[in-house]
């Protein structure tokens, strides 16, 4: 074979290469994408008395995935996140909720909150929701409620929830 075209088919071979590391890389990336900005969710329940149980959601929405995925340890990330509490009957039908959410910006020494707010409702007409605020303090987004239950328009129960989200310096959230 002559050197003309041991160079042709050398140069061909790269370029194919090249191309299927390109779509193989792209691929990766798109399916990793898709992935991670599906929200995560972790849940806990407890029992507050025989009638009602308090469902705690932390929700990480990780819209910023693609960004992040180039950005080096050392870099400041951003992470926007959600903490729902949310009151059920003891046949698990939510009667109110009061959430908090949160943008966080971290990079492995500190970390701080950006943005808070505050978001309440009932989904029972026995339920009423009032004294809904927000606010946010170093590295924790806070958020408060207060739930009525009225009965023939007596108040019979009054539960006031306080709700925090913090992030860690890592990005771990509670």
């Amino acid at each position: 074979m002559n050197t003309n075209k041991v160079n042709k088919l050398f140069m061909v071979t790269i370029i194919l290469v090249l191309s299927i590391f390109y779509t193989i890389c792209h691929f990766s990336i798109e399916t990793h994408a898709a992935t991670f900005n599906t929200p995560v969710k972790c849940t806990k329940i407890e029992k507050i008395n025989d009638d009602i149980y308090c469902k705690t959601t932390i929700e990480i929405n990780n819209d910023n995935f693609t960004q992040n995925l180039f950005i080096t340890s050392n870099s400041t990330k951003t992470k926007t996140a959600s903490k729902t509490v949310e009151y059920q009957n003891s046949e698990g039908t939510t009667l109110w909720y009061v959430k908090v959410t949160g943008t966080f910006t971290y990079n492995g020494i500190t970390s701080s909150c950006s943005t808070s707010s505050v978001s309440a409702a009932s989904y029972n007409s026995s339920w009423t929701i009032s004294n809904k605020t927000s606010y946010k303090s170093g590295n924790t987004a806070y958020a408060s409620a207060t739930g009525i239950k009225k009965f023939m328009s007596v108040t019979v129960q009054t539960i006031t929830r306080n709700v925090s989200l913090s992030c860690s310096k890592n990005g771990t959230l509670s």
